[in-house]
């Protein structure tokens, strides 16, 4: 993979734009990211909406766990070579290729749609492309804008995630009844839906100025599984990074939990079309879109880790509103009932509170990583947050198993658990930031009141 180099002009180009938040740069960063995850989402929900239709009722939790560990095993086996990559080539150059590689995995996607065992293949690749592309586009964004930048541009690239995946699981699941049987009838509709983002996503990304190579004497590492252990010493070496690095593994195993979970809490409230799941995801992504556009403001040019106790008490109180969510959300003639609407809402409100814990720890991540390892240390943040997702999958199939004809805990009671693991850690973080945390609260409270 070749590095690229910055050209006196680019240099000066990329100095004047770092000091805009709205440059061409961060703006083809977020076009990039966007289209990425929606095609993402749109192959998600289409090979869910396939694959139910390939496998028995009483299979579902146990497809939808198995994909998603597809999904996240190429995160923990390729941590150490995306890392390598994000220091040793321009990030901007990884964006560039990976987003190739992302066009050929969509070809190949659209030809094995409606196959049981190869769409496992498929997810697997794509985890395995998201995977070498994570570590280069967070690592950019300290490289493209200045320290007070940080927070606001997560902010902003959390916004773009969350429409992007209310809009690819809209997509995927409109795909799912315009491709009629198990996506093969009219499989070109899917294909120049997946191929023609990808193809988008890749000019999006030439957008992005040149950057320099963070360390560009780094050899590859033979030994992923030591590089691996020792990216993750370099991470321990600093306790605070540590500490963020783990609260951001504990926060994407809760949110990867909750997403397998909803399906099948829509399921279980009488809901039978596909159709029918999507406002509930939508509701879930605006949330989360609210929530990181909220911690970009609040955060006032700096980092404010005082807004994470605010999130962590979120996650906790709604997710034990979900628990008591106990009607049907679709009544026999197809309409929806207010156990829907509140089911909505407070999936909403999980997204913010979601959008609220996320932010301020990414920012942190990215602005206190030293620039000569960053690629190294959120690759073993990314080593630390996918193997807790792998953990999440694996849990919930056990959670799910029918016992005597029916699951062990239903979805509702999944949600109050998840309520359960998130107090603990509330208490932790209000413990460990007492002040930044009051500070944050009086703020908070005079701006709300005073002019």
């Amino acid at each position: 993979m070749p590095s690229t180099g910055e050209t006196q002009f680019d240099s000066a180009l990329h100095s004047q734009q770092r000091d805009r938040l709205m440059s061409r740069t961060f703006i083809g960063l977020l076009l990039t990211q966007f289209l990425g995850v929606t095609n993402d989402n749109i192959l998600r929900w289409l090979v869910i909406g396939v694959g139910k239709e390939l496998v028995s009722p009483d299979q579902i939790s146990t497809v939808l766990a198995a994909g998603s560990a597809c999904l996240v095993l190429p995160y923990l086996i390729l941590a150490a070579p995306a890392g390598y990559l994000a220091d040793r080539y321009s990030k901007r150059s990884v964006i560039v290729w990976c987003k190739v590689a992302e066009i050929a995995l969509m070809i190949l996607a659209s030809l094995l749609i409606g196959h049981k065992y190869a769409m496992f293949i498929v997810v697997a690749l794509i985890g395995c492309q998201a995977a070498l592309f994570g570590p280069a586009k967070l690592g950019s964004i300290p490289e493209m804008l200045r320290p007070n930048k940080i927070s606001s541009a997560n902010g902003l690239l959390g916004l773009a995630t969350v429409v992007a995946t209310a809009v690819g699981s809209a997509v995927g699941n409109w795909l799912v009844v315009v491709s009629g049987t198990i996506g093969r009838e009219r499989w070109w509709a899917h294909a120049a839906v997946l191929i023609g983002v990808a193809i988008a996503g890749w000019f999006a990304s030439l957008l992005i100025v040149p950057l320099k190579a963070a360390d560009p004497t780094r050899r590859f590492p033979k030994d992923l599984l030591g590089q691996t252990v020792r990216d993750l010493k370099t991470l321990g070496h600093d306790r605070a990074l540590l500490r963020v690095a783990l609260g951001i593994t504990f926060f994407w195993t809760l949110a990867m939990l909750a997403n397998l979970n909803i399906d099948q809490f829509a399921w279980e409230g009488n809901i039978t079309k596909q159709t029918q799941v999507s406002p509930m995801l939508i509701a879930l992504v605006v949330g989360v879109g609210l929530g990181s556009v909220l911690a970009g403001l609040w955060s006032g040019g700096k980092v404010e880790l005082g807004i994470l106790p605010i999130g962590a008490a979120g996650l906790a109180f709604f997710s034990f509103l979900l628990y008591t969510v106990r009607g049907t959300l679709v009544d026999f003639e197809g309409a929806y009932t207010l156990y829907y609407a509140a089911a909505c809402f407070f999936l909403m409100m999980l997204g913010v509170s979601s959008g609220l814990f996320d932010v301020p720890l990414a920012a942190y991540m990215q602005d206190r990583s030293p620039p000569e390892h960053r690629g190294s240390i959120l690759a073993a943040s990314n080593f630390l947050t996918f193997g807790g997702m792998l953990i999440a999958s694996v849990g919930y199939w056990l959670l799910r198993r029918p016992i005597d004809g029916e699951s062990l805990f239903t979805s509702r009671e999944i949600f109050l658990l998840c309520g359960l693991a998130t107090v603990p850690v509330f208490i932790y973080i209000v413990f460990l930031i007492p002040q930044a945390t009051i500070k944050f609260l009086a703020w908070l409270t005079t701006h709300s009141i005073y002019r």
